[in-house]
């Protein structure tokens, strides 16, 4: 997590962790004081602990307060599965191995 951090800072922010284990109460203390959220990649899921931030981020945005959200590699899925309401379903395995299908492009390419 340290090279989130480091790309945060980077760019000038300051950082403060919001833990997926601490209570909610918490956690909207922190995001009242907040001007953004990222969520991170990784192996675990946070599916439920994002709704909640999810829930105070739509409603401060649905207020007028710009909160940008940010989520990279499992954040980015955890984002989808939250905007697709399902909760469950979307990240599911296809199989469609080894077939190639051609492209069809519908508009052409404007010359540049």
């Amino acid at each position: 997590m340290s090279a989130y951090v480091k790309f945060m800072e980077s760019a000038g922010a300051r950082v403060v962790p919001l833990i997926y284990n601490e209570p909610l109460e918490v956690t909207l203390e922190k995001l009242s004081k907040l001007d953004g959220v990222l969520f991170p990649g990784g192996a675990n899921s946070y599916l439920s602990y994002a709704k909640r931030i999810m829930s105070q981020v739509t409603k401060y945005n649905d207020e007028g307060i710009f909160f940008p959200v940010w989520g990279t590699c499992l954040g980015y899925e955890t984002l989808m599965e939250i905007a697709a309401s399902a909760g469950t379903g979307i990240l599911e395995s296809y199989s469609a191995h080894k077939i190639s299908l051609p492209l069809e492009f519908l508009v052409p390419p404007e010359d540049t």
